[in-house]
């Protein structure tokens, strides 16, 4: 951080200006698989939940988390997890850069001109 620039003027969810298509396409798809990789047992339970008809009944998310991975095993709740991650990597880097790329064009060229 130089050495006169306070908190304020730093904006921690902006890239440099001066990033490639490259590093956005590369933040995206990091972005994406984290994202579905963290949340993918929440969305397991979710899909449970929303099953109508099921002989099992959960009381909220963390017992049926409980549940599952008690009576299931672990492993369960990451079953078909790469299947998500394959799909999410290219269509998140796309969303990213289409995103970034599209902002820059709003602002004119100029960084962080249209920031909050």
């Amino acid at each position: 951080m130089p050495a006169n620039a306070s908190l304020e003027d730093i904006d921690y969810e902006e890239l440099p200006a001066s990033t490639t298509l490259g590093m956005h396409l590369i933040a995206g798809a990091a972005a994406g698989i984290m994202e579905h990789s963290v949340m993918y047992p929440i969305d397991i339970v979710k899909t449970r939940m929303q099953v109508v008809g099921s002989s099992v009944a959960y009381n909220g998310v963390v017992q049926a988390l409980r549940s599952i991975s008690t009576t299931e095993g672990m492993r369960t709740l990451y079953r078909g997890v790469m299947s998500v991650v394959l799909g999410a990597g290219p269509a998140h880097a796309v969303y990213f850069a289409t995103y970034e790329h599209t902002k820059k064009i709003l602002a004119g060229g100029q960084a962080n001109a249209l920031a909050a």
